[in-house]
Order: structure tokens, then sequence, then C-alpha cells
């Protein structure tokens, strides 16, 4: 009943602001995003809590979930008082001062504590406990920082729980030294993961994919803002972005697939996919931009060229599809997907054999033995008709 409490309270501020943005016209796409985001990491982590309780990953998602849940409350909050009502809301400083100190909460506890426990929610040994020590300082020490007394970053409220006395102590939190500890808490759970693969049964290591894939999409939509930010490019810049809310809104559905062990094998066939969709697009797309600049070239004296440029391109592009997809899926498969793989060389090597077969007998244990090589059911059974009397 708490795991639900807490889940629904999460859900219930973001809907509540989420309804205020909507009747003053200012929901928009990122604000849809973060609000699936943390319904999704409420929804898994009260669902992981209620079914395996004893998994702490539940609870750590299901608690990320509403320190994020009351950090967007309070910056909705904050946005409302400044922009309608000229800061004249009671608590508005109470709500600035939660909106700039929470974020880092959630986010150590979602890239280093569940990283650390996951998928049976327990350190690989007591050895690893040192981490989690590091883990709780650096959230204190983040939290500490929302005591100092001056402005609340990035807004001009007074910090209202600002404390003198402590600033001396805070300094010294700040200093570099205490950055050493980014080291062991960026590297630990990297190690942690590596090791539990390593180590790891069939169904532990596709626990891990389903992690590290959403891990993988949020780091590569994060470099494309980070590359369209150094470039300047506004496309790049917008589809990193949206593209970084999306894998934010998946992670904790990888996480939950891969702990209820839901489709748990699935992940191999997605990877694969993904990667080969991947490739045949940038292909394309450097066929089709290559042929558009050569047409073009050629055809710059003729009349209307860059409309014949582009549209001979894109048959080009058009005809190469398919033949490209195909042959790109059997690399990608026989690599990511080789349980697949295998399973339909092995199909289509009976389907070879079955055309010049006659024995009904030598039919059957061919049967058997395929289903046996590709599927692995537990039980197997071949029921044949038998022939009709005359």
């Amino acid at each position: 009943m708490l795991a639900i409490a807490l889940g629904a309270t999460a859900v219930a501020g973001l809907v509540v602001i989420d309804t205020a943005m909507l009747a003053v016209g200012q929901f928009d796409v990122d604000l849809l995003l973060i609000t699936l985001a943390v319904v999704a990491m409420a929804t898994v982590g009260a669902l992981l809590a209620v079914r395996v309780p004893a998994n702490k990953v539940g609870w750590l998602l299901l608690a990320s979930a509403v320190v994020l849940g009351m950090e967007f409350v309070a910056a909705g909050y904050v946005g409302g008082s400044v922009t309608y009502a000229d800061g004249s809301w009671p608590a508005t400083a109470v709500a600035a001062w939660l909106y700039s100190n929470l974020l880092g909460v959630p986010v150590l506890t979602m890239a280093i504590g569940i990283p650390l426990i996951y998928p049976d929610g327990q350190l690989l040994s007591p050895r690893w406990r040192w981490l989690v020590g590091l883990l709780v300082l650096s959230i204190v020490q983040s939290l500490a920082q929302a005591f100092r007394p001056g402005l609340i970053p990035d807004t001009d409220v007074e910090n209202p729980f600002g404390i003198a006395a402590l600033v001396p102590l805070l300094d010294v939190m700040k200093a570099p030294a205490f950055g050493i500890l980014a080291v062991p808490l960026f590297v630990g759970p990297i190690a942690s993961v590596v090791i539990r693969f390593r180590r790891g049964t069939p169904a532990e290591r596709a626990q891990l994919k389903w992690l590290i894939a959403a891990t993988t999409a949020a780091v590569f939509a994060w470099s494309v803002v980070a590359v369209g930010e150094g470039t300047g490019s506004t496309v790049l810049r917008t589809a990193g972005w949206y593209g970084g809310l999306l894998a934010f809104v998946g992670l904790p559905l990888a996480i939950g697939i891969a702990v209820l062990r839901y489709r748990l094998y699935e992940i191999d066939r997605i990877i694969s996919r993904t990667i080969a969709w991947a490739l045949v697009t940038g292909v394309l797309v450097m066929v089709f931009a290559g042929f558009v600049v050569a047409l073009q070239a050629v055809l710059i004296g003729f009349t209307q060229g860059e409309t014949l440029a582009v549209a001979a391109s894109t048959l080009v592009a058009a005809a190469l599809f398919q033949p490209l997809r195909r042959r790109v899926q059997r690399v990608v498969d026989r690599r990511f997907d080789r349980a697949t793989y295998d399973a339909q060389r092995t199909v289509e090597a009976f389907a070879v054999r079955l055309r010049g077969e006659v024995a009904l007998d030598a039919v059957a244990a061919d049967l058997q033995q395929t289903v046996a090589d590709s599927i692995r059911p537990v039980t197997f059974a071949l029921w044949l008709r038998p022939a009709a009397r005359r």
C-alpha cells in the first residue's frame, strides 16, 4: 500500500501541474515527455515494490519518481507564481528552494544506486558497501549546499533556509578534494554491471542487456545534444533532446521488463533490429545525398535539374532498401541475435532436406530434431493422421 500511495502521489502532483500549464497554454512536448517519464518511474517502481518487495531496485525507482515529481511540481509552482502573479503566491521561496536542490538526489540514485544493485536488488558482495557510503556522502553533499545563504541559483529569490554558520563547512564540501568522489562513483557502477555480465547466467545477462540498451540510447541522445551545441546545429540539438527524453521514458520500462522477466529474451531481437535499421538508414541517407549531388552536377544544364536529381535519387534509395535491409539484418543477427539467426538457418536447412526426403519416418525424425534445435521446447509430440480407409 505504501508503494502504491507514493507512486500515486508523484503522479497526482504532476497531473495537477500539467493541468495548470495546459490551462494557461504552456503545456508542451517537453512537459509531456517529462510527465511520461515520471509516471513510468512511479508505475514501474510501485509494481516492483508490490511484486518483489525484497528487491530494492523497485523502491529506489519509486523514491526517485517521488522526488522528481516534487521537483517538477515545485518548478511549475515557481513558474506560475512569477509569470502570472508576480511572485505573490504563498511559499514561492520554499518552492524555489525545492526546485533548485532536489534534482541531484534522483539523478545520483538512478545513475549510481540502481546499477550497483541491479537486477537482484543486492550488491555483488559486502566489499562494495563503501561505494554505497560514497553515494550517501555525495547525496548529503548535494543537499547540504541547499543551506548556503544568498540567492537561490537561477532565481532572484533569497534562500529561506540559509544558515551563515554552515558556510565554512559548505566551502570545504565544495573543495576540489571532494571532486575525487566522482571517479569511483563513475567507475563503480560500470564495473559492477560488467562483472555481473561476465559472471551471470543467460537470464541475468538478458536482464543486464535491457539496462545497457536503455542507458546506451540515453547516452547517445545526450551526445547528439552536445554535438549540436558544439556545431550550432538546432536540428541535432532538438533531435538529441527529444531522443534523450524518450530514452528517459524507456529506462524504467526496461528495468521493469528485466526484473519481472516479462518477454525477457526479446532484447536480442530489439538490439539487432535497432542496429540494422540505424545502419540501413545511414547508408541510404548517404546514397541519397551522394546521388543528389552527383546528378545535380550532371543535369545542371537542363531545366529542373534539381527536381530530376531528387526524384532519381529517391528511386535509387527505394530500390536499394529491401536488398540492403536483408543483407544488413543477416549480418547484425549473426552478431547480436545469434539464437534467432541459428534457428532460422536450422529451419532453412530442414526445408532443403525435406524436398528430397520421401520416407515418412525419416521426415518425422528430422522434424523432431529441427524443432529441438531451433526452439528447444520442454516437450514435443508429433501426431500423424492415419490414412483414410477405402
